[in-house]
């Protein structure tokens, strides 16, 4: 951009060695040399701000991405399946997950669903928990 100011600018200093100032001529062309410097200030300070703001959008786009990698982190969630238990609703098929610990309990407890209300589990009750394959099982 700077090139094209100085090449408005050599033009202007072109008419002024021409000395047309004073005819009709002299004043057309320096009008339009005038518009001409105006487009070209008009046009550098477009490409500054395009520049300020495509280091910017960068900027954001940088953070954006630091973000998603924390929100979207795909999570280890083989440790976390071993310290709960999957149980599907008998009333509606819904997925019920409780905690473990809860098998063991020596106290009663039931866990009910929470769409529909119905008992899924009652530590009173025999309930046999489908594990997955064992270590041994898997070598």
């Amino acid at each position: 951009m700077r090139e094209l100011l100085k090449k408005v600018a050599y033009l202007q200093g072109l008419t002024d060695g021409m000395e047309l100032e004073d005819s009709k001529e002299g004043k057309v062309i320096n009008g339009i040399l005038e518009v001409l410097e105006d487009m070209a200030e008009y046009l550098h300070s477009l490409t500054e701000q395009q520049n300020d703001l495509e280091d910017y959008l960068e900027a954001v786009d940088s953070d954006l991405a630091d973000v998603e990698e924390v929100v979207f982190e795909e999570e280890d969630y083989e440790d976390e399946d071993e310290d709960y238990v999957d149980v599907e609703c008998p009333t509606c098929h819904e997925v019920v997950c409780f905690d473990r610990s809860i098998l063991y309990d020596e106290d009663p407890i039931e866990v009910v669903c929470p769409n529909c209300e119905a008992v899924v589990f009652s530590n009173d009750e025999d309930f046999e928990v489908e594990e997955g394959p064992s270590e041994e099982e898997e070598k």
